[in-house]
């Protein structure tokens, strides 16, 4: 199993971002098609109506749009285009939230930013929204990381159908990791031993798709629990954690649970998660 193909969102009018040369490298390191995709939305639907019927309108607004969004393609390829590196470029005149959920068909594996770039909803990605439509695993890269060497993966285990999904979703990187810990934090500070069952069949599946080199650890929650797995990226100095993403739409809002929704804003590390 690996990724053939991987998707990054660029931002439209923002300069390039660490994501871009991540996702290149990502790229490079499982020898994967790279998609780079943007989204702007015009500020009246019937505009965007009008440009899927007829995309050679004479509209000045969605003219500006079009132009700034292949100026951006082009930078794009020309920053992360190399010999023997497959690189395509996508845009759209839709939500950029919008766009990005539609592409991701043609992905295995899709990199965005743990933020909005901006506070325009026209122009700007909903890395929440995007997590739960995706369909795809998703790589969410904090701003304050440019660069990643996944040596040391983290999962964030809890015996759901999210977070299996989430491991077998990961499986590449897992496969080409230095070292993989399965963690699981208990609510109880009693000895669970079902949890200690369920992270010891982790770490068997693991070992049978050849991940030889697997440590264990259930660990009583602290003040919660993303504390605590935070505490323990410090500690083993772990390059991404793999998690389950776990969320609903309600009311036309994204209602996460409390570790997705800190994971998403203040994990110091990648996260990879599955929905």
């Amino acid at each position: 199993m690996s990724y053939v193909s991987l998707m990054v969102h660029v931002d439209a009018d923002s300069d390039l971002s660490g994501r871009a040369s991540i996702a290149a490298d990502l790229a490079d390191r499982f020898h994967a098609h790279l998609i780079g995709v943007a989204g702007w939305a015009p500020m009246s639907v019937f505009l965007a109506e009008e440009a899927l019927i007829n995309p050679s309108t004479t509209v000045p607004d969605l003219l500006e749009l079009k132009a700034a969004l292949d100026r951006k393609g082009q930078q794009f390829c020309s920053a992360v285009r190399k010999r023997d590196r497959e690189v395509e470029w996508r845009s759209g005149l839709d939500f950029p939230t919008e766009v990005l959920s539609r592409e991701a068909r043609a992905a295995d594996l899709v990199v965005i930013g743990n933020e909005r770039e901006n506070r325009d909803p026209f122009r700007s990605l909903d890395p929440a929204g995007f997590l739960l439509k995706a369909g795809r695993p998703v790589l969410v890269v904090p701003a304050s990381v440019s660069s990643l060497s996944p040596k040391r993966i983290g999962i964030a285990w809890k015996d759901t159908r999210e977070a299996r999904r989430a491991v077998r979703d990961s499986l590449p990187f897992l496969q080409q990791a230095e070292r993989v810990t399965v963690i699981q934090i208990s609510e109880t500070n009693e000895r669970d031993e079902q949890a200690f069952r369920s992270v010891k069949d982790i770490a068997r599946y693991l070992s049978r798709h050849r991940i030889e080199i697997v440590a264990e650890r259930v660990e009583p929650a602290g003040n919660t629990v993303a504390e605590t797995l935070f505490r323990i990226v410090r500690d083993d100095n772990i390059d991404v954690i793999v998690a389950g993403a776990y969320g609903h739409s309600r009311l036309g809002e994204w209602v996460f649970g409390g570790v997705t929704r800190d994971l998403l804003a203040k994990s110091p590390v990648c996260c990879l998660f599955s929905h």
